[in-house]
């Protein structure tokens, strides 16, 4: 009796809480509204939340918006990019209209530097946030590209115009004489080893070389980018010690915000539709002239092909994005799945990618413990093609179609491929022939608790892990002629490589009131990262199968490697483990917002150097006078914002090989053991010394805004790789150099909203900078020679030089001096500094009309003051192989040189590398909402790379095929590239 008496208590109050709950629920109310800027022009997007709840709404592409909330909730709180956020009163209203006051040129949004993050008003280092509404648009297979031409000072070069390649980025110049001098990636505060596990493969036979490297950020989501910050003088990198020389890139992903569940979706199809410019070859009836000019009379093989468009295809390029958010003030999440197929310009090249996103943020025991995590898994697949960086004069898909006689058929009468037998390979039977597929699987994945010990200080440890693995089987088919040993043999490579990359930081930030004028906000913390990299390979040649095109197997001989006559030897490689034990500290001065110091510290101890330095020491200073603040100020209206910064430090790299302090050796073959490198105990730390000046202003309440900055880098202990002095072993043997490496310049930023009203907006930015780069004080008569110039008659050639009081890598070539009678290319006995390969000025700009929902942003830019070396031209597509009936480029045809002249390297094919490039076109169109559940639709047509100004002949001339000697690169090099392309995209997005 008791029982039941307390189970009908049980169901009665079970209903009367029900019935309450229903009660209280029914009692709401619909507020509706507008939002729009201090114009008067509707804003799009607004996030509007009843606050204390996960009720939200975003306004349309008209402004407005529909909530409906209890009748508890007496604020709700509206936000949007790029406006302050505001809290609206709503205890007696049902429609408000609301203006949201722009956030003075984002001055107060903070900024990722280091382990925290800053207002940028407080910042006192040269610092640069991209936001995602600045990028480049387009074709986009990788972070980097959104950059290109954004930020003064930040170099971005396509190494490849194949999907998925490597880029070269440097910013402000170059900082070594060894490596990329490529800057670090943080993605939400996780450094990145800078690697990618994509298998690279030296052909090294029948005139293969190497193909050009994988970009390391392909794993990440272009889509998922909220930011990017660059750090580029050393207040802002010194932080990050030994990693920090050549700048910072800080990738900031889009996290979850507390609302309702929201779905964002988008999808794009597009093309590529052409050559952004071609290499000047000559076409089928201007070869028949040119026979009949020098008396050829047996190269005409009575066919018309064009080779050059032959080889391309224009299947569809697409993108589906979809991601989910949802939470509150305690909790929230953020799920994203990105897969994308684009196929590159060139038969047969393909890159898919899929990529998941997971990031959450939870708070804890009255919200003073915080969990956050983020994991990034990414799958990319690629089908590359032969299109090498050091290949021969034919070992390449890209010289056989420059130089295959356009007369010529591809297709013999039996239907086998057609061999011309004059050392062009024939480009469609190469495109068969060669399958190199790729395969990389990553996770970035990291978690960080963060703990309010007392008010102002927080306790942070981060745990992060990038583990990426790879495997690669490269096939060329036997049926390949002409190629030998590859002809009636084939050959299979299987490689596989790994990464892993580990970190852990422990960090107390501490943010005080010393004074109601002075504000302190300190930073210290210790780190420890550990990283490993490996690859190995397997190769086969001598298969039964494959060895005729017109009976051929779905087979690959990476398949059976085991069938091969002769079976390669395994190659494996494991880099030695590289640790680095970090402690640093930050601390940053406020003082009535006028006066700024920021001081930094850094210990790294690194495995990589000897016993005796193994710690290297990174300090810097920073500050700043907000003038705009002063008293003699506050009564002007000419300047919104003025204020004027200075900053020095020490930054340092340890950009060389694992173990080269120590003595190492490799096992050769059978009982064969040697001694390939010898140790250095006393090996230092290369660093960088950089001191910066810049002003920061708006104008107009900053309708007109930008900053100036002079900065002077200066390299020391410069690393390089000697042979050992005998009678010691013929090892390599690693040093500090003498002298310095010096890098100056300016730069300037400058951006307008030239009309803002309620139907039209225009706003105008635009950036360039000043680098001049010269080695000093070098040891007398040392010279460095890298630049490799490859192609037949010129192969171990080098063309350039690391030497004192020129800059890095200067043309080192013979002066051509013209043609003699005969129509001889003439040219001096010895090389002679030639000129400069490296960019002395960048510039860049973008514009932004709006009117009403249309759109429309063009960005573009370029470089100037350098050369670039047309290797193609002197190996490739020379005037000597119309003789043999290979096709040549019009320069030579058009010139004084006859067929008979000599194939040299020389001055002549040095070429102005200035250029001005569209780098990306978007016009979008605001639909709106539709219907009921489709919000913010959206529909956009993009273009990427659509035209070139240059005088430079070749495909583009923001190139830089790796062509490095002895671990030293080049600069400014082209060698039969892989070709960038014109591309159009169309694309849609919503949300629900």
């Amino acid at each position: 009796m008791t029982i039941q008496r307390l189970l009908a208590k049980s169901v009665s109050l079970l209903l009367l809480c029900v019935l309450f709950t229903q009660s209280a629920f029914s009692q709401t109310k619909t507020i509706t509204g507008k939002i729009s800027d201090d114009k008067g022009a509707p804003i799009q997007g607004a996030t509007v939340t009843a606050k204390g709840t996960k009720l939200g709404a975003s306004t349309g592409a008209d402004g407005t918006f529909s909530l409906s909330v209890p009748s508890t909730v007496t604020t709700l709180v509206i936000s949007s990019v790029g406006f302050s956020t505001q809290e609206v009163s709503i205890a007696s209203q049902t429609s408000i209209n609301i203006s949201l006051a722009a956030a003075q040129n984002n001055l107060n949004e903070v900024v990722v530097v280091g382990y925290n993050t800053v207002k940028r008003k407080d910042l006192t280092g040269s610092v640069t946030t991209v936001s995602a509404k600045e990028f480049n648009t387009g074709v986009i297979t990788s972070p980097d590209q959104l950059l290109q031409n954004k930020v003064a000072g930040l170099e971005i070069i396509n190494n490849s115009g194949q999907p998925g390649s490597a880029t070269t980025v440097k910013i402000r110049g170059n900082t070594s004489i060894r490596g990329l001098s490529n800057p670090i990636y943080v993605i939400d505060g996780v450094i990145l080893d800078g690697r990618n596990a994509r298998p690279s493969v030296n052909l090294n036979i029948g005139g293969f070389g190497t193909t050009p490297d994988a970009n390391p950020l392909l794993f990440i989501n272009p889509y998922d980018i909220q930011d990017v910050t660059i750090l580029k003088d050393a207040s802002s990198t010194a932080i990050y010690g030994s990693r920090g020389a050549n700048g910072v890139i800080v990738i900031t992903t889009k996290k979850a915000s507390a609302g309702p569940a929201k779905l964002e979706a988008g999808v794009s199809e597009g093309w590529n539709i052409g050559y952004m410019q071609k290499f000047d070859i000559l076409n089928t009836s201007e070869f028949r002239s040119a026979l009949t000019k020098y008396s050829i009379n047996n190269q005409d093989k009575g066919s018309n092909v064009d080779p050059l468009h032959d080889i391309t295809q224009h299947s569809t390029i697409q993108n589906y994005y979809l991601a989910m958010s949802s939470g509150n003030d305690v909790g929230k999440f953020r799920a994203s799945a990105l897969a994308s197929k684009t196929p590159g310009f060139v038969k047969t090249n393909n890159l898919n990618k899929y990529i998941g996103n997971l990031g959450g943020s939870y708070k804890f025991l009255d919200k003073r413990v915080t969990l956050d995590f983020d994991v990034i898994a990414g799958r990319t697949e690629e089908n590359i093609v032969n299109i090498s960086n050091t290949a021969g004069s034919q070992g390449n898909l890209i010289s056989a179609a420059l130089q295959w006689n356009p007369t010529a058929p591809y297709y013999a009468a039996n239907g086998m491929f057609n061999v011309l037998g004059n050392g062009v390979g024939n480009p469609m039977s190469l495109i068969a022939a060669y399958n190199d597929i790729a395969y990389v699987n990553t996770v970035l994945a990291n978690m960080s608790v963060t703990v309010n010990i007392i008010k102002g200080l927080d306790y942070k440890f981060l745990y992060s892990i990038n583990q990426s693995d790879g495997t690669r089987n490269t096939n060329i088919d036997g049926f390949l002629r002409g190629f030998n040993p590859i002809d009636g043999n084939g050959l299979g490579i299987h490689s596989e490589a790994n990464l892993t990359s580990q970190i852990m930081t422990h960090t107390l930030n501490y943010h005080v009131n010393l004074t109601p004028d002075l504000t302190l906000n300190a930073l210290a913390g210790f780190e420890y990262w550990k990283s490993n990299f490996g690859n190995s390979s397997y190769s086969g040649q001598g298969f039964n199968f494959n060895l005729n095109e017109l009976q051929l197997t779905d087979a690959q001989y990476t398949d059976i490697l085991g069938n091969a006559k002769t079976v390669g030897q395994p190659s494996v490689f494991r880099d030695i483990t590289t640790e680095v034990q970090s402690l640093f500290a930050r601390a940053e001065l406020n003082y009535k917002d006028k006066y700024y110091l920021t001081g930094t510290i850094r210990d790294d101890g690194s495995s990589k150097f000897g016993s005796n330095n193994k710690h290297g020491y990174f300090p810097s200073f920073g500050a700043k006078w907000n003038i705009a603040n002063e008293d003699f100020m506050k009564n002007g209206t000419a300047f919104s914002q003025l204020g004027l910064r200075a900053t020095w430090g020490i930054t340092g790299s340890q950009d060389f090989p694992a173990g080269s302090a120590i003595n190492q050796f490799e096992v050769l073959g059978y009982n064969s053991v040697a001694q390939v490198n010898a140790g250095n105990p006393n090996l230092k730390w290369e660093q960088t010394t950089q001191f910066d000046f810049g002003l920061d202003f708006g104008l107009m309440n900053n309708r007109i805004y930008g900053s100036i900055d002079y900065y002077n880098k200066n390299t020391t202990n410069i690393l390089f790789q000697n042979v050992a002095i005998q009678p010691g072993p013929a090892a390599t043997y690693w040093i500090n150099l003498p002298g310095h490496l010096k890098n100056n310049g300016g730069e300037l930023t400058i951006g307008a909203a030239i009309v803002k009203t309620n139907d039209l907006d225009w706003n105008l930015t635009y950036n360039m900078a000043y680098n001049s780069n010269k080695i000093t004080d070098f040891p007398t008569g040392l010279s460095i020679y890298t630049g490799q110039i490859n192609g037949q008659g010129v192969s171990g050639t080098l063309g350039q030089i690391i030497t004192n009081n020129q800059p890095v890598d200067e043309f080192y070539l013979k002066q051509f001096t013209g043609f003699d009678q005969k129509g001889n290319q003439t040219y001096a006995n010895n090389p002679s500094f030639q000129g400069d390969p490296n960019p002395k000025w960048l510039f860049g700009g973008s514009t932004t009309v709006r009117y009403k929902k249309a759109t429309l942003t063009l960005s573009g830019g370029g470089s100037g003051g350098f050369l670039i070396l047309n290797n193609t031209a002197i190996s490739v597509t020379n005037l000597a192989g119309i003789a043999n009936g290979r096709n040549v480029d019009k320069l030579a045809y058009n010139s004084a040189e006859q067929p008979g002249s000599p194939v040299a390297a020389n001055s002549r094919f040095l070429e102005k590398g200035n250029f001005f490039k569209l780098r990306s076109a978007n016009l979008s169109y605001a639909i709106g909402n539709i219907g009921q559940y489709i919000k913010n639709a959206s529909v956009f047509v993009a273009g990427s790379n659509l035209f070139v100004i240059t005088k430079f002949s070749g495909f583009d001339p923001e190139v830089n095929i790796d062509k490095q000697n002895n671990g030293y690169p080049s600069q400014s090099i082209e060698y039969i590239p892989y070709p960038t392309p014109r591309s159009i995209v169309v694309g849609l997005n919503f949300t629900l």
